[in-house]
């Protein structure tokens, strides 16, 4: 019965760490001149619930690499996984695609709901008491988790000048209906790398060519940018090797006549 009480006091620890900031998310984006570039998604546990999942028996990253960081003073466990785009409309796609990681919470959640709504049987004092799922659950409203509303990755400009944009949009989340607070169990940061230095932007920090946006409230719409710009320095060097090239051929064809 002892070891009973310690698995459920174990849960309930669980349940509580998790409700108070436990997940970290990390997305890179990666913008390569050529209109092609990478995106890494990095998912991050905070050390401790993690390891308390681990002698749960359940283990998020099992069979799968993973490094250790600190965040807002606390070390997180977690998994990157990065894939390359051919193109920038495959990068806003994936982007759009993206949605919070609800699963953990959502299955604590219903665990204790089995705990403290299920039927307990066989309570004869041997400590083997049963808990009996109810066959029928009732059905969760739908919820829109996607992190992105918008995004928008383009490259403009000509021969001689281009320019890059990101701009992206968050989706903000909603707390209705929920037993937490998105905000206390999710955090988020999103870095951009640009192909040149950036040189304007709204919101986030720039650093050379780097942006990093630390979204503070998953609840509200926020908009992040950056731009860049880029002279086509060596086109304007073939050209000009091009013409002296030609002029010089000209001239050796004129003198060569006379």
């Amino acid at each position: 019965m002892k070891k009973k009480i310690f698995a459920l006091v174990m849960a309930v620890m669980m349940l509580a760490m998790m409700l108070t900031g436990c997940i970290q998310n990390d997305i890179g984006v990666k913008m390569n001149k050529d209109g092609t570039g990478s995106i890494s998604a990095t998912i991050g546990i905070e050390k401790d619930f993690y390891q308390n999942l681990k002698q749960m028996g359940s283990d998020p990253f099992e069979g799968k690499t993973t490094t250790e960081y600190t965040y807002e003073d606390a070390t997180y466990v977690a998994y990157t996984e990065v894939k390359e785009y051919s193109s920038y409309e495959e990068m806003e796609k994936a982007l759009l695609e993206m949605t919070y990681d609800t699963e953990l919470i959502e299955d604590a959640q219903q665990a204790q709901d089995f705990e403290m709504n299920g039927e307990n049987e066989d309570f004869d004092g041997n400590g083997e008491d049963v808990i009996v799922i109810p066959d029928t659950e009732p059905e969760a409203p739908t919820k829109d988790n996607h992190i992105f509303s918008s995004v928008n990755i383009e490259k403009n400009g000509g021969i001689f000048y281009s320019s890059y944009t990101f701009n992206a949009v968050m989706n903000p989340q909603s707390n209705d209906g929920l037993d937490y607070d998105m905000n206390d169990a999710f955090k988020v940061t999103l870095t951009v790398e640009m192909p040149e230095e950036i040189t304007q932007s709204k919101g986030g920090k720039v650093e050379g060519n780097k942006i990093t946006f630390d979204i503070a409230d998953v609840t509200e719409s926020q908009e992040f940018a950056a731009t860049c710009e880029s002279n086509n320095t060596g086109v304007v060097i073939g050209i000009v090797i091009g013409l002296v090239v030609i002029v010089a051929g000209i001239f050796c064809f004129i003198k060569f006549k006379k």
